[in-house]
């Protein structure tokens, strides 16, 4: 929402450029260290570090519901404002660094990544896929925008109105999805 925010600005592609700059540098940051952190702790070798990561993982997710639930949408600007390059990328980096959602999930992705045992090179590739998929939320509406920037406007705008009024379902379903799969994954193997 915050990136639609944005591209309803005056310059919308400049805006969602830093936006999506800020955001897959801290995203890639956090992958980044995730990974060292996993490797480090155990991930991918025997024992029973991989089953526990998943069900910390899994709880984290049905945690991150309480943020998800009591977070309040940005307000929306009336005006359209501009804003600096750097204005949008601090904007996109903070987005990314509070959006627990997100993390968790990337984080998952993270794990599968290191338990697989794959080299330096596939996992770097592994985790480009995974960031790539990630951002597609993100780069969608750009495209859209893009593309079609009159047509994409009007869509955008209904799109802002309908994720204001929909976004903590969608949010607590994909975090109640994906904890639950990675608790019970974690439980069996465990068992």
């Amino acid at each position: 929402m915050v990136l639609i925010s944005l591209m309803l600005l005056k310059h919308p592609l400049k805006n969602a450029l830093f936006y999506l700059a800020g955001f897959t540098l801290v995203l890639v940051c956090m992958g980044l260290v995730g990974a060292l952190v996993f490797h480090a702790s155990g991930s991918g070798g025997k024992g029973t570090v991989d089953s526990w990561i998943d069900l910390i993982l899994g709880a984290l997710c049905l945690l991150a519901i309480i943020p998800a639930l009591t977070r309040k949408p940005a307000p929306e600007r009336k005006e359209r404002g501009e804003l600096k390059g750097y204005q949008s990328f601090l904007i996109g980096a903070g987005a990314m660094a509070v959006n627990t959602s997100t993390i968790v999930i990337y984080m998952s992705g993270v794990h599968h990544i290191t338990r697989a045992g794959l080299g330096a090179a596939e996992a770097g590739v592994a985790l480009l896929v995974l960031t790539a998929v990630t951002l597609v939320t993100l780069v969608a509406p750009m495209l859209l925008y893009a593309v079609f920037p009159k047509a994409g406007e009007k869509v955008l705008i209904r799109m802002r109105t309908w994720l204001g009024k929909y976004h903590k379902v969608i949010g607590v379903g994909i975090l109640l999805v994906f904890g639950a799969y990675l608790l019970i994954k974690g439980i069996l193997a465990l068992v």
